[in-house]
């Protein structure tokens, strides 16, 4: 796995932004420890400019991915199944393929993309909003030079960008295993995470960095969010891996300076005593196209 992301990163030089905190750390290192290995693109902050772990090699994929569009589930007891899992057309020596069953079993993908004879494979898991439609390489090397995405016309607001399609090479011989991003379900924990305030998330420029959690409490709860767990961490520590701990409460006078959404409704909040530096929420407030107070 590490072979094929440090093979795929190699191509590719995007915007870094941000560090990670130590909670959305800690998250990913649960995520990743999972089966099947997970898609993810972890960016909650750190506050320090320019540092990123070796984790933030998945978020510069999950930055830089292609993605495929999708219509709604068909199959949940609404009425039958579709045929077809995927749409599939021939277009300018393309395959351009739309996914029309979010939760069709893996192996109905397959045999549809076989029958073209494309070796490829393709998994849905649940992902925050920002990257919702997104297809992320798992291993196959040739994935980001030969496979294409297309954008949707006018502006985007996602992180990860606003695909409506995926073209694969009719001539292409290789093999690719693919995540493709799904909403999730209640109670459903995302396998792809990202800031809460990252393009398309729920608290994307809201004014809450450097506020106490009293009132980012009350932003989230505006916003339908409930906060399951605190992580204590120094946003200005300049050390890669800092101290930090796990809290399931902290006082209301704490500042908050990140924070992840764990599942539909959840977050994870990242917390100090001081506030960060404000060179820090300006960098932030930068990255993420957001005026600057």
């Amino acid at each position: 796995m590490n072979a094929d992301v440090d093979r795929v990163v190699a191509h590719l030089a995007p915007d870094q932004g941000p560090g990670m905190s130590e909670g959305a750390r800690q998250l990913m290192r649960e995520i990743m420890e999972g089966d099947p290995a997970p898609l993810a693109r972890p960016t909650a902050r750190r506050g320090a400019l320019g540092r990123w772990p070796k984790l933030a090699v998945i978020g510069v994929l999950a930055a830089t991915a292609v993605g495929v569009s999708w219509v709604g589930p068909s199959g949940l007891g609404l009425g039958p199944a579709p045929v077809a899992a995927l749409d599939i057309k021939q277009e300018d020596g393309y395959y351009v393929i739309t996914v029309k069953d979010l939760y069709a079993d893996p192996d109905r993908y397959a045999a549809q993309l076989e029958a073209v004879g494309l070796d490829v494979s393709i998994r849905v898991e649940p992902v925050t909003a920002a990257f919702e439609g997104q297809v992320f390489p798992t291993s196959g090397e040739r994935y980001v030079t030969e496979f294409k995405s297309i954008e949707a016309p006018g502006t985007c607001d996602k992180t990860g960008g606003c695909p409506v399609g995926l073209k694969i090479p009719i001539d292409f011989e290789g093999s690719a295993d693919v995540r493709l991003g799904r909403p999730a379900q209640p109670g459903e924990k995302y396998r792809s995470i990202t800031s809460w305030d990252a393009r398309g998330e729920p608290m994307h420029c809201a004014p809450y960095m450097n506020k106490p959690v009293s009132e980012v409490r009350e932003l989230l709860r505006q916003r339908g969010i409930s906060i399951e767990e605190f992580t204590v961490s120094d946003p200005n520590d300049e050390k890669v891996t800092g101290d930090h701990e796990m809290k399931d409460s902290v006082p209301d006078s704490y500042l908050v300076h990140g924070g992840t959404l764990t599942e539909p409704g959840k977050a994870m909040v990242d917390v100090w005593t001081a506030p960060m530096k404000e060179e820090y929420v300006k960098n932030v407030a930068e990255a993420n196209g957001c005026p600057v107070s």
